[in-house]
């Protein structure tokens, strides 16, 4: 048995799944090695028998009709890209090629967490090629450019970063590809990882990226001058940089009439505005400043908190830690489940909170409106942000009252204004420079 073969057993002994076996191809005999587990073990040696090769022909005429690259046993990491390796039996060389992969992907599916009405129903995929294929079959563009790159930490993960070449922003094409190439020897395991990549520091709000799993939605992005990295094993694309626009506005609007588009878009940006100031000011009018309402107004919620226990700002605080629980299991349950949690936590729950006198109705129906107002944004990922603002504007009005409402609006209004992600303003639709949809 070759030295090559012995030092792959050696250094290969706790990997179950690499197969070694021994082939006669063409005039000589070989030793074929590669992960059953990736590679389609039987389609590969058919793959080899078909590929031209005749019963005389020699090492170099295998090489050559295989594509075969140049390999050493210190380049074991090529065998996990799904390559299969052929080495002599008689000499010390050898040489990969690409194995014919195994089928571990599941069939193209339907959008689960971005639905849109008449939308296609093809969605991205965990492995990175048909992510390609899918890009490629949406848009047909000659300018669709592909660029590959590796991070090989621990393990090896593949990514790729596409763009359109007519469109795409240079200067932000740049400084992506920077960060990529800049990141390549390390472990790429989440996206805070991603983020530490592109030089930013984790513990901010809003990340540099937006994900989406409808490619009609990247390609949107992508002709507004947006890149898209892609990486293997995740069915979802990365969209940077992420922009204010991603709030509020989706491609498929633009399938409606101009006026119906601007109505819709207005009606998510007053649902932020809902979400984010409904239950801080609730909490600041009725807490800390009852004279700035109207005498009507204000008899009508004081008859409404009779027998109540507890203050306005406890009232809410507790209401929305209960209504945070709720929608996390709901995300986190089995569906059937889920519908069974909503209804016992939403309405059982509220209901009988109310009539035990620990809350007032009042803060059901402002809290109501605020979450429900919350998820009429495109993107799910977005309400995060939104859900943590606004516990901290309930807590500043709970002690500041109007003062504490108002400094913190602006407070994240001025957040919002000064980030910056590889030289694209995240308010994108205020700034001269248009980069957005």
């Amino acid at each position: 048995m070759g030295t090559y073969v012995d030092t792959i057993k050696s250094k290969c002994r706790t990997q179950h799944d690499l197969k070694i076996e021994q082939l006669r191809v063409g005039s000589i005999t070989m030793w074929m090695v590669g992960y059953e587990s990736i590679v389609n073990w039987e389609e590969t040696i058919a793959y080899i028998s078909n590929c031209g090769l005749t019963t005389e022909a020699a090492y170099e005429d295998i090489y050559v009709h295989l594509l075969g690259q140049e390999w050493v046993p210190e380049a074991l990491d090529v065998l996990l890209q799904g390559k299969v390796v052929l080495i002599d039996s008689d000499a010390d060389r050898a040489f990969s090629f690409q194995g014919k992969p195994k089928t571990l992907e599941r069939a193209i599916d339907k959008a689960e967490n971005e639905t849109m009405p008449f939308s296609s129903a093809l969605v991205f995929m965990e492995p990175l090629t048909t992510n390609i294929g899918i890009l490629r079959k949406t848009i047909h563009s000659p300018y669709l450019e592909v660029e590959g790159y590796q991070f090989k930490g621990i393990g090896t993960r593949e990514a790729s970063l596409v763009y359109l070449s007519e469109c795409v922003d240079k200067d932000l094409l740049e400084a992506v590809r920077h960060a990529l190439k800049k990141a390549a020897g390390q472990d790429l395991r989440n996206g805070q990882d991603l983020i530490r990549f592109f030089g930013y520091n984790r513990y901010h709000l809003v990340s540099p990226y937006h994900k989406t799993e409808i490619p009609g939605q990247a390609v949107a992005s992508m002709m507004n001058g947006r890149v898209v990295l892609l990486i293997d094993g995740e069915p979802t694309a990365y969209v940077l940089p992420l922009l204010f626009s991603d709030f509020i506005a989706l491609d498929w609007d633009r399938q409606l009439p101009l006026f119906v588009m601007t109505a819709l878009r207005s009606l998510r940006l007053l649902s932020i505005l809902i979400a984010l100031m409904t239950p801080g000011l609730y909490v600041a009018l009725v807490s800390v400043n009852p004279e700035t309402l109207r005498i009507e107004l204000a008899l009508s919620i004081a008859s409404s908190r009779i027998g109540i226990p507890l203050p306005t700002f406890l009232e809410m605080l507790l209401l929305l830690i209960i209504s945070e629980i709720i929608i996390e299991a709901t995300q986190r349950l089995p569906k059937s489940i889920a519908a069974a949690n909503t209804l016992i936590g939403g309405i059982v729950l509220g209901q009988a909170i109310v009539d035990a006198k620990l809350v007032s109705s009042l803060v059901i129906i402002v809290l109501a409106s605020s979450i429900t107002a919350n998820f009429a944004f495109p993107h799910y990922l977005n309400t995060l942000v939104v859900r943590i603002l606004r516990t901290g504007i309930i807590l500043l009005s709970g002690i500041f009252g109007i003062f504490g409402l108002f400094a913190s609006f602006i407070g994240v209004c001025y957040y919002a204004c000064s980030l910056q992600r590889f030289g694209v303003p995240f308010m994108n639709v205020l700034s001269p420079k248009k980069l957005g949809q």
